[in-house]
Parts: structure tokens; sequence; C-alpha cells
């Protein structure tokens, strides 16, 4: 029986897509003067910002690097960033019904708890697990069992809910039953290649899943 759902943020609760492009965007042509193609960027969602910065930014200083690309983000976020249809009233609907919730994503811990106050939906997650709280990141299963312990629950109990390969990894690798959104590009070739079984065509179909 399902007793808890795990949520990524980035493209599963809320739409940050084009405002990540386009910081992604501002940094390569400010350091490496250079454009970055949105394929790439895109496959890139879902990876820990500070494994792709130092990666691709490593000849410059990394907090040089993160301080532009927070402050091109910093006045946008609140007019570029929604959340999906339906994401609060199945969110409210699965607390009514006891479910535990959680969060276990790539974003650093401050900007997640940020986004999460200035959405209002911070009081519906009892865990939030973040960049900063692990060690080994998705695909690694350490940031979504972190959840699933603090929650006292158990892998077999949860499902995963994201939208990028990295989610899909870390379900599997953690032994949970992993969830697609379906509003993302890559949705249907993610779910064919990780035949994943369920696949969301907006956030409330996920209350006909306990």
């Amino acid at each position: 029986m399902i007793d808890t759902i795990i949520f990524d943020f980035d493209g599963t609760l809320a739409n940050t897509n084009q405002m990540i492009i386009n910081s992604f965007r501002h940094i390569y042509s400010s350091f490496l003067e250079e454009e970055c193609s949105e394929e790439y960027i895109m496959s890139t969602f879902g990876e820990p910002l500070e494994l792709t910065l130092r990666r691709d930014f490593g000849k410059f200083p990394f907090e040089d690097v993160i301080e532009a690309y927070r402050n091109y983000q910093r006045d946008r976020f609140n007019q570029e960033v929604t959340l999906y249809e339906t994401v609060e009233e199945t969110l409210k609907y699965l607390k009514s019904k006891n479910i535990k919730l959680g969060i276990a994503t790539s974003r650093l811990r401050h900007s997640t708890v940020s986004a999460l106050e200035n959405f209002n939906i911070a009081c519906y997650f009892d865990s939030v697990v973040s960049a900063d709280d692990v060690q080994k990141h998705k695909p690694d299963k350490e940031p979504l069992m972190k959840v699933i312990n603090e929650l006292n629950t158990t892998a077999e109990r949860t499902l995963y809910v994201g939208d990028s390969k990295f989610d899909m990894e870390c379900a599997i690798n953690a032994s949970t039953t992993p969830v697609l959104v379906g509003w993302q590009s890559n949705s249907r070739e993610l779910a064919d290649k990780y035949n994943i079984k369920h696949v969301l065509d907006k956030m409330w179909d996920i209350t006909k899943l306990i």
C-alpha cells in the first residue's frame, strides 16, 4: 500500500524551465562569450547545479559563476516561475488523506525553501532534501532514501514523482515506484526508455495511484 509520495521540484512541481535556460545562456555569454544550445541545457536538468557549473566553468572561480547565475534569477523568479496545473489542490488532497509528502531535489536548500514558501506550499511537506543535504546526488539513491528515512516509511510504500532521467534512475535505484510527469518534451522517450508504468497528464492524476 502506498502511504508516501516524494516529489522532485524543478520541472515537476514548478515550471522553471525557461528561467533556467535563460540563466545558463546568460552565464555562458558572460563568462565563455559563447552561446549554449537549449538541447544541451535541458540535458542537464536534474543534475546538481554545482556539478554542472564546475564542469562547464572550471577555469573560473566557482563563487563568481554561481553568483552571476543567482543574480540573474533573483529578480525573475516570482515573475517567471509558476506551479504546474493542479499541483496545489493535489498536495492539499493528499495531505487530507494522511499521505506522507516529501521533496528530493538537486536544487540548493535555500532556493528550494524560498520557492516553497513563495508558492505557499511548504506546509504540505514534512521532509525536504536538497543538494546541500547529501554526499551523493541523483541518480544515486541517497537523496530519496534520506527522505524515506525522515518520513519513517519504506521504499515499497513510496512513489517518486519526477521529470528527468536522473529522477527515474534515482527512483529505480531506491526501489521505489517511479512516476513520470508527462508535460516535458522528452516524457514519452523517458517513459519508453525506463519502462515507466505511471505517466501523469496533470498532477491530480496521482490521486488515482493511492
